[in-house]
C-alpha cells in the first residue's frame, strides 16, 4: 500500500473502538494492529488514548547498557518467579487430591484424626 493510499483511508469510530477494546483485553497488541492495518503506532496510541478506559502503556527508555542489563535481569527474575508459582500450584493440587482420596478411603473423619 502506498503512502498516498494510506493517507486517504478513514477508519470509522466503531472500528477504532473495537480495536481499542481488543488491545485492552490483551487479545492483540498495538504493534499487531499497526502491522495488520498498516497504521502508524502513534495513530493507534491516539485511538487508545481517546477511546480506551486504561491509560496508554508508557514506553521503556533505555539510555545505556546497564539499563538494558537490568531490564533483562528483571525479566529473568519474573520468569523464575512465575515458574515457582506454577510448581507451587501443582503441588497444592496434588495435596488436595491426596486429601480427597484419603477422605474417600478412610471416611469423612480423616481430617479430625
Amino acid at each position: 500500500m502506498t503512502t498516498d493510499e494510506r493517507r486517504r483511508r478513514r477508519f470509522t469510530k466503531e472500528f477504532r473502538k473495537a480495536q481499542v477494546k481488543l488491545i485492552e483485553s490483551g487479545s492483540v497488541t498495538i504493534q499487531q494492529v499497526c502491522k495488520l492495518y498498516e497504521v502508524k503506532v502513534g495513530s493507534v496510541q491516539l485511538w487508545v488514548k481517546r477511546f480506551g478506559t486504561k491509560p496508554v502503556p508508557s514506553t521503556i527508555v533505555i539510555s545505556d547498557v546497564s539499563d538494558y542489563s537490568r531490564l533483562k535481569e528483571l525479566e529473568k527474575e519474573n520468569q523464575r518467579l512465575l515458574t515457582i508459582i506454577g510448581q507451587q500450584q501443582v503441588e497444592l493440587v496434588y495435596h488436595k487430591t491426596l486429601v480427597d482420596l484419603a477422605k474417600s478411603k478412610l471416611g469423612e473423619d480423616y481430617e479430625k484424626k
